[in-house]
């Protein structure tokens, strides 16, 4: 599989490379996902959307930290709804999960709906990232959190090691700067950023 069939693949999972794809993620990115989710304090009984929820596990994790409140998932991929949704069953039937099928850009929820709303290894594909996480901000409550957690990002050693994702179509990487900018032209404030370059890890915290 070449390098933009990669991307395709991650942008949009679909069919049993899609499946493939969702199940990799679940495994692999956990580390990942717990070291972004530690930069935030999350209550009992937050309501929380994760935005890309993909095959789902992120979406387990958060629900076990908040036990009196609710976690939404969305994503673009019908094979990822189906997925993440078979792997939170318990917690889809008891009404604490609820999986949709949307994209970013028209997010099915009422203004000030989320105390926090999470984005792991999802911007990268966002058809237009300002006026989507405008329509992020619009869900969140007053004050309420965007926490992004990606494996790449532009930094000083970044385009050497991972030269192959940079100049791939569909798929964008950002700097810290990057975020910065992006974030403030979307209305959010108090924007802290964390990074572990050797890992190519990078968390977004932002405030509305």
């Amino acid at each position: 599989m070449d390098i933009e069939e990669v991307v395709r693949i991650h942008a949009n999972p679909s069919g049993e490379d899609g499946r493939n794809v969702g199940l990799e993620m679940n495994e692999h990115h956990y580390e990942l996902w717990k070291w972004g989710i530690g930069h935030i304090s999350i209550g009992q009984d937050s309501w929380i959307l994760d935005v890309g929820c993909g095959g789902g596990r992120a979406v387990s994790i958060l629900a076990d930290l908040v036990k009196a409140g609710k976690v939404y998932g969305v994503d673009h991929s019908s094979e990822m709804v189906g997925l993440a949704t078979e792997l939170n069953r318990d917690a889809v039937d008891s009404e604490h999960v609820t999986i949709i099928h949307s994209p970013v850009s028209e997010l099915p929820f009422p203004d000030d709906m989320f105390d926090i709303v999470t984005a792991f290894e999802t911007c990268y594909f966002w058809p237009d990232i300002v006026e989507d996480l405008k329509e992020v901000r619009r869900v969140l409550k007053d004050d309420g959190t965007l926490l992004i957690v990606n494996e790449m990002y532009e930094h000083s050693n970044f385009g050497e090691r991972n030269s192959p994702f940079t100049d791939v179509g569909g798929m964008n990487i950002f700097s810290p700067q990057d975020y910065g900018d992006m974030l403030e032209s979307a209305g959010f404030s108090s924007v802290e950023i964390d990074e572990v370059p050797e890992n190519n890890w990078i968390t977004v915290i932002a405030k509305k």
